[in-house]
């Protein structure tokens, strides 16, 4: 027997390959959600799903259906379809789904037997090797080759109705599951003031260093969020465990931010967020005055992301440093610090900071489809 689902990515290019008919696939953001950029943010290079039936042994039961396909080069969707033996859909009525793509990006299944995995086996994958800090630099500040993890769990889910005979009936009665991102995306911009008073001039400003603090970024977190159920998929699950997280004992620190990434405008607070502005919004205007620096992936926590950001006004200048606190530092959400110069000569609120975070992408889509 075959079980269908409609599985999206929180990705645009999925939406936009979605059904006409899909619920969610309009293609337009909420307030305070961001498209992936770059799109490799949005590339799929594996699939693994595990059906398991609710009910009793929940952490040590396998699963009575598995699908895998790896070495994909898709982007926002793709189509496969999971069996289910006969003799456990005949009395399944509930199940439980993990999803699993581009695990490869963490190596979390090297050596072992998916097929036979539990749901504890599954719940206590980690993300530990990558998305960290290494050295005293962030670990990954590009789309790994195997893309990012994205995840999701659904928990007593009525397939009663949804289980048939064959793939192409089941393609007719599919079931929505939005996925997320198991990392947090964190980047930074700087514009500065086009003055030509001498004495307020800022073409010689620059940002020396900018440095994450010690015990923020965990040790390892979750690959799979908490579960959910199918009713409250949009507002639930979307978190790991963030109960029992130990932290790295390391600074994580970016490079200098030279003057000619330091975008000149003529008034840097006309870049600061709007009241109505969406959030993709602000950051396609952010990205067309000046460079987006420092962006890096990062394990998600339930610590707020501080720091410090080190300046000079001048080339000869002293170096000067401000602190910034970034809140709701979890997975699938994008953090944005915007500072500018002003250009009043040394005084100390010469740099200032403004911090954003939103939903990386919208998760009501339902746009990749299993048939």
């Amino acid at each position: 027997t075959y079980i269908n689902l409609n599985v999206s990515t929180p990705t645009a290019q999925a939406r936009a390959n979605a059904p006409a008919n899909t619920a969610g696939t309009s293609g337009t953001l909420g307030q305070d959600e961001t498209n992936p950029s770059p799109d490799t943010e949005e590339k799929i290079t594996s699939i693994r799903v595990w059906a398991f039936k609710s009910g009793s042994n929940k952490a040590t039961a396998t699963p009575i259906g598995f699908k895998s396909e790896t070495n994909l080069s898709a982007k926002g969707s793709h189509n496969v379809s999971m069996m289910i033996t006969r003799k456990n859909a005949e009395t399944l009525g509930k199940i439980d789904l993990y999803i699993l793509l581009n695990a490869e990006s963490e190596g979390v299944l090297d050596g072992k037997d998916c097929i036979k995995m539990t749901r504890a086996e599954l719940e206590a994958l980690v993300i530990k090797n990558n998305f960290g800090i290494a050295n005293g630099t962030a670990q990954t500040t590009v789309v790994p080759d195997a893309g990012l993890p994205i995840s999701r769990v659904i928990k007593e889910l009525d397939v009663t109705d949804n289980i048939k005979d064959n793939a192409t009936d089941a393609a007719l009665h599919s079931i929505n599951i939005p996925l997320i991102r198991a990392v947090s995306k964190l980047h930074f911009f700087f514009t500065r003031k086009k003055v030509k008073d001498k004495d307020k001039n800022t073409e010689g400003v620059e940002v020396t260093k900018i440095e994450v603090n010690e015990n923020v970024i965990p040790t390892q977190s979750s690959v799979f969020p908490t579960a959910t159920t199918d009713a409250n998929k949009e507002t639930e699950g979307l978190t790991g465990d963030l109960t029992s997280l130990s932290y790295l004992s390391q600074k994580m620190t970016f490079g200098s931010v030279a003057t000619k990434d330091i975008g000149p405008v003529s008034d840097p607070t006309s870049y600061i967020r709007k009241p109505g502005q969406t959030a993709e919004a602000y950051i396609t205007q952010l990205r067309g005055v000046t460079t987006e620096c420092h962006l890096s992936y990062l394990r998600e926590t339930d610590k707020e992301l501080t720091g410090t950001i080190y300046y000079k006004l001048n080339k000869s200048g002293a170096v000067k440093q401000t602190p910034f606190s970034i809140s709701k530092a979890y997975r699938n959400h994008e953090m944005v610090v915007y500072g500018y110069f002003l250009g009043d000569g040394d005084k100390e609120s010469t740099l200032t900071l403004k911090y954003y975070v939103a939903d990386w992408n919208e998760k009501t889509a339902t746009d990749i489809v299993f048939d």
